[in-house]
């Protein structure tokens, strides 16, 4: 008698600012392959002191979806004030972050939703890095590098889209809030022996203009999180009893 696989229920959490012209690539790409590939799914929409049309849209696919919650900031707070209100919040076991850009193409978010469940962190890497900026192609790389060398764990990627678990997320204290929320998320949660599994996913065109992520500000912010983790600080009274008997660093792709 085969054993009943586990049920693929998860939280998705969009976040957008000013993405009235991206926003509904975004949506129409992920809520048609949650219904098929997962048993169950709420979807937060997270308008971040938006100025444009974003909020409207955003609501308008609320009208017609009722498991897509829309939650508009008066001001721009950051990705990760945006996530951690949908953390506080979440009904299921697990949680991902996609962006609202229409960043990745939808074989690799189908990917992703696919190993929901294969391991405590599905962990995806962005395959087509070397079709970036050549600026950002170096600044990915090498932060890469240095968090590899770190804190060990010899990761593919640390800034692509993740499926964390709730119940460990919500254990932990982090002390980020815009660009290096994830990759404290992501690394406090490894520090605890939590499973891994890695899948690929690709870039759809880069959008242009100037990036966030290049900004002086992301630097100070990267190394205050960095050493943050360097020192512990993200741990906070984490029961390691509760741990998976299986946990460990696994990683398959």
């Amino acid at each position: 008698m085969t054993a009943s696989r586990a049920a693929k229920r998860l939280t998705i959490v969009i976040p957008a600012l000013n993405e009235q012209d991206k926003i509904a690539d975004t949506i129409d790409g992920v809520l048609p392959l949650a219904r098929e590939l997962l048993d169950d799914f709420e979807i937060f929409l997270i308008d971040d002191g938006s100025t444009d049309a974003t909020g409207a849209i955003m609501d308008e696919y609320a009208t017609r979806e009722p498991r897509i919650v829309v939650h508009h900031n008066a001001v721009r707070r950051g990705v990760g004030a945006g996530f951690e209100y949908a953390l506080s919040r979440a009904k299921f076991d697990a949680i991902t972050l996609i962006p609202g850009d229409h960043a990745f193409h939808n074989e690799g978010i189908a990917r992703m939703f696919k190993a929901v469940g294969a391991a405590n962190l599905v962990i995806t890497y962005r395959d087509n890095q070397s079709d970036r900026s050549v600026n950002r192609s170096i600044q990915s790389h090498s932060l890469r590098f240095i968090l590899n060398c770190l804190f060990g764990f010899w990761l593919s990627d640390y800034h692509s889209m993740i499926v964390y678990p709730v119940k460990w997320l919500r254990q932990i204290a982090v002390k980020a809030d815009g660009y290096g929320y994830q990759i404290c998320a992501l690394i406090s949660l490894l520090q605890l022996g939590l499973t891994h599994v890695q899948v690929p996913v690709s870039l759809n065109a880069e959008l242009k203009g100037s990036s966030r992520a290049m900004r002086l500000r992301t630097y100070f912010e990267l190394g205050g999180t960095i050493f943050a983790l360097l020192r512990r600080v993200p741990i906070r009274d984490v029961d390691l009893s509760r741990v998976p008997v299986d946990a460990g660093r696994t990683s398959a792709r």
